[in-house]
């Protein structure tokens, strides 16, 4: 996978969590992985069986100030991307 100047690492999971592919910092990171898996399904509402075929979503955004992970959900795939932030401007009042 090629990536962006701004990505520090990749990873992708099948639909049971398990490390299909990575690189950077999230080579081989089963843990970020797994804690990532758990978000989804608390956010698809699966674990608490109220989720309809209807519901739910495509992408998910974890945001740290220095950097972010983003989620995206593709043909029974997990695509997780860690990405830097750019340091906001501070407005001085």
């Amino acid at each position: 996978m090629d990536s962006l100047p701004n990505q520090l690492g990749y990873l992708l999971l099948d639909e049971d969590g398990a490390v299909i592919a990575s690189n950077g910092d999230l080579e081989n990171d089963e843990r970020i992985g797994s804690i990532i898996v758990k978000m989804l399904r608390a956010a698809q509402k699966q674990e608490l069986g109220l989720a309809d075929a209807k519901d739910g979503f495509q992408r998910m955004t974890i945001n740290y100030p220095d950097h972010c992970y983003i989620v995206c959900l593709s043909n029974k795939r997990i695509h997780i991307a860690k990405r830097l932030v750019s340091p906001s401007s501070e407005v001085i009042a």
